[in-house]
């Protein structure tokens, strides 16, 4: 595909040197700090390896203007929905280029009976989707959808609009003298109802990620863009969750030997985890889930007979952060969604993302 005198739009083959621009491009866009991309999985992607292959398919493309690569992006087209995805994008700052990109791949998708085009998402809800719209101040803490400010305005330009609306929350550290009452009041109040608080152990990671899989798959199915996968697709792409979790500031609620609720927390590793396994690297690494400044709330979960368990559920997370005076972050959470509103009274700053739609004539 090329477009005369400006953009030339290449297929990116694995193997090729077109697979090799497509990786490397990013670290021309990204400071060091800033670089969160998983190489690994964007080759699986490409490559047609990756546990989820098998439920869509996938094309990235590469754009070069004077023989310089100026942007990329991956049309994905899941077998159950008609939509198409656009993920693992990025780009010069020039609406031009961004333009001309996309009328080519719209024309792609027009000619395959497509209708919109659903952006950014990196192949499947489970991998990563949304664009930050605010917060472009700090480095991105672990597992944040980041990307220059620009973007969001390349975007529109392209003709895409916003279609959902999602949130992260900073808290700070909590001060010695600081007691939440209504938290310490409804972990009582379930704890006295029969309800057991626990934190798993490394070794049982394997079976109880498969409980809170289970219960994952009932409460997420009406979010959007939830694709159902299967528990052994979900355990290879998670696998690596293990090794950097910190399992005490994980809590999982039971009620009657049933899990009934789940808070799954990280330390905010920034990008290490995206670098380069070297002895430094591996040393700030496990430093890091020993005592990390900062935490990330990534999953929370109460089955919906039992409201009002996720806040009993943070009070033991809640105590434990501010033993350690670490601050914490509630990760990306839907505009609509009731948590995006707990202990407001420490809330000192948060950073928005959005989810994106072009609707094809």
């Amino acid at each position: 595909m090329t477009i005369p005198n400006t953009l030339k739009i290449t297929p990116v083959v694995s193997g090729e040197q077109s697979e090799a621009d497509f990786l490397y491009f990013p670290q021309q866009i990204y400071k060091k700090e800033e670089w969160m991309q998983s190489v690994s999985e964007e080759q699986a992607q490409i490559s047609g390896q990756h546990p989820l292959s098998s439920t869509y398919t996938f094309q990235a493309f590469n754009g070069y203007q004077d023989g310089q690569m100026v942007i990329r992006g991956a049309l994905i087209k899941p077998h159950h929905l008609e939509d198409y995805y656009f993920g693992y994008f990025e780009a010069v700052d020039d609406a031009t280029v961004m333009i001309q990109f996309i009328q080519k791949l719209s024309d792609k998708v027009r000619n395959e009976n497509g209708q919109r085009i659903v952006g950014p998402v990196q192949g499947s809800f489970w991998l990563g989707y949304r664009m930050k719209v605010k917060g472009f101040e700090r480095t991105p803490f672990t597992s944040e959808p980041h990307n220059p400010a620009y973007y969001p305005k390349l975007w529109q330009e392209a003709g895409f609009k916003e279609i959902e609306h999602y949130t992260s929350n900073f808290y700070r550290t909590i001060p010695p003298q600081y007691e939440s009452k209504k938290l310490a009041k409804r972990y009582q109040s379930f704890v006295e109802k029969g309800y057991r608080f626990v934190s798993p152990k490394p070794e049982d990671w394997p079976t109880v990620s498969l409980e809170v899989f289970e219960l994952l798959r009932v409460l997420y199915k009406d979010f959007p863009l939830y694709q159902e996968v299967t528990a052994e697709q979900f355990s290879q792409i998670f696998a690596d969750l293990k090794q950097v979790i910190d399992f005490s500031m994980v809590k999982l609620a039971y009620k009657d030997q049933q899990l009934v609720g789940f808070l799954i927390t990280l330390p905010d590793y920034g990008n290490l985890i995206y670098r380069k396994m070297t002895v430094l690297n591996l040393a700030k690494i496990l430093y890091t889930r020993w005592r990390a400044k900062r935490y990330i709330i990534l999953y929370l979960g109460v089955d919906s007979k039992h409201l009002g368990l996720g806040l009993a559920m943070s009070y033991p997370v809640f105590k434990q952060i501010k033993q350690r005076k670490s601050e914490v972050v509630a990760a990306l959470i839907h505009e609509n969604t009731v948590t995006n509103r707990y202990v407001p009274e420490m809330q000192k700053d948060s950073h928005d993302y959005s989810l994106w739609m072009l609707k094809l004539d």
